[in-house]
C-alpha cells in the first residue's frame, strides 16, 4: 500500500512537475542512452558558460551542501519564492501548487529533524548532478534526491523520490 507521502511524491513526478525544471526531467530521463545530438546539444537554459551571461562558477561538495540545505529550508518553511529564488529561469518555472503539495507533506518530517548525506555526483548536458539520501528523525521512509546544478551555480531542478 502507497503512503501518503509516497502518493504525493509519485503524483508529482508522474506530473513531470516535481521541484524541476522540464528540461532538467529530460536530461535525467535520458540518462547514460543519450543520443548523439543530445549529448553534444547544452540543455535548456544554459550554453558553454551561463544561463545568465555570468562566468562558469565551480560546482564544490561545499556549494551542493550549502545548496540541498537552502532547498529543504524552503521546503520545511513552506517559502515558495525562497525555494525557486536559488534556481535558474526554468527552475523558477516550478508550479506552485507541485511545491506546495510537497512541502506541505514534508514541512513537518523535516522540522522534527533530518540529515541530508550526499552520496554521489555526476555530469550531464552541461549540469553537476548529486545524489542525496534525506532521512528524518522519525523514522519513517527516507527520500532520494537528485540535485541539478548548472554551470552558473544555479539550480537546475531537484526532484525528490
Amino acid at each position: 500500500m502507497m503512503t501518503p507521502l509516497r502518493g504525493a511524491v509519485s503524483a508529482c513526478l508522474l506530473a513531470g512537475a516535481c521541484l524541476a525544471a522540464p528540461a532538467v526531467m529530460a536530461a535525467q530521463a535520458a540518462g547514460s542512452a543519450r543520443s548523439p545530438a543530445a549529448s553534444s546539444a547544452p540543455a535548456a537554459g544554459s550554453s558553454g558558460a551561463s544561463s545568465s551571461g555570468g562566468a562558469s562558477v565551480a560546482i564544490t561538495p561545499q556549494l551542493e551542501d550549502r545548496t540541498v540545505m537552502s532547498l529543504l529550508a524552503a521546503i520545511q518553511a513552506k517559502d515558495y519564492q525562497q525555494f525557486v529564488g536559488l534556481g535558474n529561469a526554468n527552475f523558477g518555472k516550478l508550479d506552485k501548487a507541485a511545491f506546495d503539495a510537497v512541502s506541505t507533506q514534508l514541512s513537518p518530517r523535516l522540522q522534527a529533524g533530518y540529515t541530508a548525506d550526499r552520496l554521489t555526483h555526476y555530469q550531464q548536458q552541461g549540469y553537476e548532478f548529486s545524489l542525496w539520501k534525506i532521512s528524518f528523525k522519525d523514522n519513517g521512509d527516507d527520500i532520494i534526491a537528485t540535485l541539478t546544478i548548472a554551470r552558473d551555480g544555479k539550480v537546475g531542478g531537484f526532484v525528490l523520490r
